[in-house]
């Protein structure tokens, strides 16, 4: 049996004792501190953290986690704690060894914490937010009636080819000497393929043409859903936008430098290229 997660919201009744208890303090996540494999059996157990937990402690019902262990609720809470036998780890860290079952269950409980955590109070009067009456994913303010619900920022992340090359950028914030595939957020008005070709003029100053989709992926890292295209270079010379890009060259498929890790859209998207690019 694989790993499943079946997203909901409302919860009814106690925390059963074997729930998991997915506890975060912004990027880092509580595990076990001796253990691999599967994030089941990294995570604790409501049953182990409950002596820690205070009952007014706000915790968010994020779905039913199911696999070889069985099916149990994964709830999540924001916490700074830290049980013997436990240890606190970045969650980017966990990227190419988890599932993207697993990675996807971290990514949401970290998502909706930090929109838990923002939105205490109401950006149209200040008054008090509160959970939603009908379980809904959202917090209200009791005093105006404004919902509001998790925000998703849209960005765009794109291979640029060049024959059997394509053109990757080591971002100013990189310390490892990675390079990655372009990307960029959309601005408001903007199609997907608007911001692609705007983002790629900005930061590397080329033309592209040719945009075709190829898949999506959540990013929890600032709440993203990352839109990933193929595009064709058109003309230009590179220039770096010099605030956000140290460096961008076009590599030859076979002599790549330092990528990101499998489990990104960014890797999905150079191994395709890739792999096209060895059968064509």
């Amino acid at each position: 049996m694989t790993e499943l997660l079946q997203p909901a919201t409302h919860w009814q009744g106690a925390i059963p004792k074997q729930a998991f208890a997915v506890v975060m303090d912004g990027p880092r996540v509580l595990l076990r501190e001796h253990a691999e494999g599967l994030l089941a059996d990294r995570l604790p157990r409501y049953d182990e953290l409950f002596w820690h937990i205070e009952s007014s402690v706000p915790w968010h019902y994020m779905g039913n986690f199911s696999g070889p262990w069985g099916a149990e609720p994964a709830m999540a809470w924001s916490l700074s704690i830290a049980p013997d036998g436990f240890i606190w780890v970045d969650v980017r860290s966990l990227l190419a060894l988890l599932t993207p079952v697993g990675f996807d269950l971290l990514g949401r409980c970290m998502q909706v914490l930090e929109w838990s955590e923002t939105h205490q109070f109401c950006g149209r009067c200040g008054g008090p937010m509160q959970a939603h009456a009908r379980g809904e994913r959202a917090r209200v303010c009791a005093p105006c009636g404004s919902s509001v619900y998790p925000r998703i920022n849209p960005c765009v992340i794109a291979i640029i080819s060049r024959g059997d090359e394509l053109l990757l950028a080591q971002a100013t914030r990189f310390t490892n000497g990675m390079y990655s595939a372009l990307a960029g957020f959309m601005e408001a008005g903007e199609s997907a393929e608007q911001t692609l070709i705007r983002e790629v003029r900005e930061e590397v100053g080329v033309e592209i043409a040719n945009i075709r989709y190829h898949a999506s992926q959540s990013w929890p890292f600032s709440s993203s859903l990352m839109l990933g295209f193929f595009a064709d270079y058109v003309s230009g010379e590179i220039v770096c936008q010099e605030d956000e890009i140290a460096d961008a060259q076009f590599f030859h498929y076979e002599q790549l430098p330092v990528v990101p890790p499998k489990g990104s859209i960014a890797r999905a998207l150079i191994d395709q290229f890739i792999a096209e690019r060895k059968h064509a």
